[in-house]
């Protein structure tokens, strides 16, 4: 990893620092006075703090920004205390400075290598220190310098939920490496030293191991400010694990779910229950929900469908090349999110937008005659093989009419048409992966299927 400032330097085209220096100017002399700097407090009744902070704990200089948010959590407004006084920016004024933040994002030195936070809070620290005048150089020379200071190579592994490998491997460019005793050791050597005396820290110690030590990490090597680094590398990572699921017999039936996730959204589920007799608590319960295999092997998992990793590795490290790989990987996605939903008519949505989306011309053809042709001529080698897919989609359409039309919920007695389905679904998309050069466009690979209906 590069040390901060090794990267090149960033630099603004003139012209378009001259018209940001411009807008900066404006939004100085739009600041306004708030009244007295101390705001009003609202109690938020008895919460039971979770640890005492003192001044023993905090390194650095701490540095107080008060926002103004609306009832969606946006910020609306941003101000600090001069003077005893509150000032800044709120309403259309801060809008402004949101814009300013927006447009930075977009100048091409900088694009995908920062955050608009990252932009919004260091515009936000110009004007101020601007203001309280110290500071006098240009926004875009500020800017531009941060930005060279904060852009550097990281290399980030996120830790994917009790999923376990002997091996390593890719798909596209984010590579699935394991979590190795001996790094956690030398992460966590001078903690367990002061854990020796404390066994609550040695408990916490060992519970934050026991989530991640063994288990795959999708590891990601981005050129980016560390927040954007962050939210790079969970996006691919989210990406590459949604590819990855694939491989999983969660896929062939709408009983199961799948926690293979980020660690920290693996969506496990418990329940807590509180015993209370004449107002007091005589005793809690706890309990967890389990929708699936809690853990996953996934190099069993790559035994029982040989070729199909390298096939979704070759897939995602060029999903760009033509309109139909970018079609498939678009449809792998949204169809992945399935084997991850505890609800079955949340799965019967996934599956099949996945599939209309990916084997329909458009949202005016009719979908059970067409979908049902083209998964038959797809998976199906011979007459009756087609007619029982044929057969099974009619049925299962029938299913998720009356659940998307009438609200009814699927029933125990579905479930075995709704799980053939989801088979069939299957093996139409990883049917496809193979054969991935053979269409240029999802046109061509529709007109391929109905040419064969008459051949």
């Amino acid at each position: 990893m590069n040390s901060p400032g090794t990267d090149k330097k960033v630099e603004f085209h003139p012209d378009a620092a001259e018209r940001f220096n411009q807008l900066a100017a404006e939004i100085l002399r739009s600041v306004g006075a708030f009244g007295n700097a101390e705001p009003a407090r609202i109690g938020l009744g008895q919460l039971h703090p979770v640890a005492n902070i003192t001044s023993a704990d905090i390194v650095g200089q701490i540095e107080l920004v008060e926002s103004a948010v609306n009832g969606l959590g946006e910020e609306m407004g941003r101000f600090w205390n001069s003077k005893g006084l509150r000032v800044g920016w709120e309403g259309n004024q801060f809008q402004a400075i949101k814009d300013l933040a927006a447009r930075f994002e977009k100048i091409r030195s900088i694009e995908g290598r920062v955050s608009r936070q990252f932009l919004l809070d260091e515009i936000s620290s110009w004007l101020r220190e601007t203001l309280e005048r110290n500071r006098t150089d240009m926004l875009t020379d500020y800017v531009a310098q941060r930005c060279s200071e904060e852009i550097r190579d990281y290399e980030i592994w996120i830790p994917i939920y009790r999923s376990y490998s002997a091996n390593e491997f890719a798909i596209g460019d984010v590579q699935f490496r394991v979590i190795s005793k001996a790094m956690l050791d030398k992460w966590y050597a001078d903690a367990s030293k002061d854990s020796a005396s404390e066994p609550v820290l040695t408990y916490v110690i060992n519970r934050e191991r026991a989530a991640i030590q063994g288990s795959v990490a999708a590891c990601v090597k981005v050129n980016a400010e560390v927040e954007k680094a962050r939210q790079i590398a969970q996006t691919k990572a989210a990406e590459a694990v949604g590819l990855l699921r694939l491989l999983s017999p969660v896929n062939w039936t709408c009983k199961l779910v799948s926690y293979c996730l980020p660690v920290g959204k693996e969506n496990t589920q418990s329940t807590l229950e509180l015993f209370v007799k004449d107002g007091a608590i005589e005793n809690t319960s706890k309990g967890t929900i389990e929708h699936g295999p809690s853990g996953w092997n996934i190099d069993e998992a790559r035994c029982r469908n040989p070729g199909l990793l390298e096939a979704l590795n070759h897939l995602a490290s060029n999903r760009e090349a033509t309109g139909f790989r970018r079609d498939l990987y678009e449809t792998l996605l949204l169809y992945s999110r399935h084997s991850i939903s505890a609800e079955i008519s949340h799965k019967i949505v996934f599956v099949t937008a996945a599939l209309e989306s990916l084997l329909l011309k458009d949202s005016h053809e009719p979908i059970q005659k067409n979908l049902g042709e083209r998964m038959a001529f797809l998976i199906g080698s011979n007459l009756a093989e087609r007619k029982d897919v044929v057969s099974n989609v009619e049925a299962f359409y029938d299913i998720r009419s009356r659940f998307v039309h009438h609200g009814r919920e699927v029933s125990s007695t579905d479930t075995e048409i709704v799980d053939k389905f989801f088979v069939n679904a299957w093996f139409c998309l990883t049917r496809l992966l193979p054969q991935v050069s053979q269409y240029a466009t999802k046109s061509f690979l529709i007109d391929t299927l109905e040419d064969r209906k008459l051949s």
